[in-house]
């Protein structure tokens, strides 16, 4: 007895590899990742790069974060929390240290909240500035990087935040 061999249309093999045994459903597959992750990346998600030394030596500049944009549909923003907060040209990541209805001073180099310093573990810097004192009104927080010696600080309005720092 004889062995046939059936022949194989050439590329098909390669086909079957790209697109499976049923090229249909594969592709069908395809758009179905492609809608979730564009979802994913621009209704949940937003993937920013750090730019600068605002935040160290919590974040560096050019390590890759995601924000979570829905993180405060529940619960409002809290003391601590890294946020990314949208000013007229750029994102800023900054941390919240006080709340709405708190007053913020800085006091001969010493963050000071509601009149007591403030100690945290994310930053011991000296701040070289002298401020007034600031009171927030219901809709305000006051953010400040944690490298305070060179970060830009202040009040914001609640609409400014984007979203929470995930990592």
């Amino acid at each position: 007895m004889e062995a046939v061999a059936a022949l194989k249309p050439p590329g098909l093999y390669w086909r079957q590899i790209c697109f499976g045994v049923h090229p249909t459903r594969t592709l069908v597959r395809v758009g179905i990742w492609a809608i979730v992750t564009t979802f994913f990346f621009h209704g949940l998600m937003l993937p920013i790069q750090i730019v600068g030394s605002s935040m160290a030596p919590t974040y560096q500049s050019g390590s890759m974060n995601l924000i979570n944009k829905v993180s405060y549909l529940r619960h409002d923003p809290r003391r601590g929390d890294i946020i990314a907060l949208s000013t007229t040209d750029e994102l800023l990541l900054k941390r919240i240290v006080a709340l709405p209805g708190e007053t913020v001073q800085i006091n001969k180099g010493v963050l000071e909240v509601n009149g007591k310093p403030v100690h945290d573990q994310f930053s011991n810097d000296f701040i070289p500035y002298t401020t007034d004192p600031w009171v927030l009104s219901k809709a305000e927080y006051f953010v400040i990087g944690d490298n305070r010696k060179i970060s830009v600080f202040g009040p914001i309005s609640r609409e400014q935040i984007v979203g929470k720092v995930v990592f």
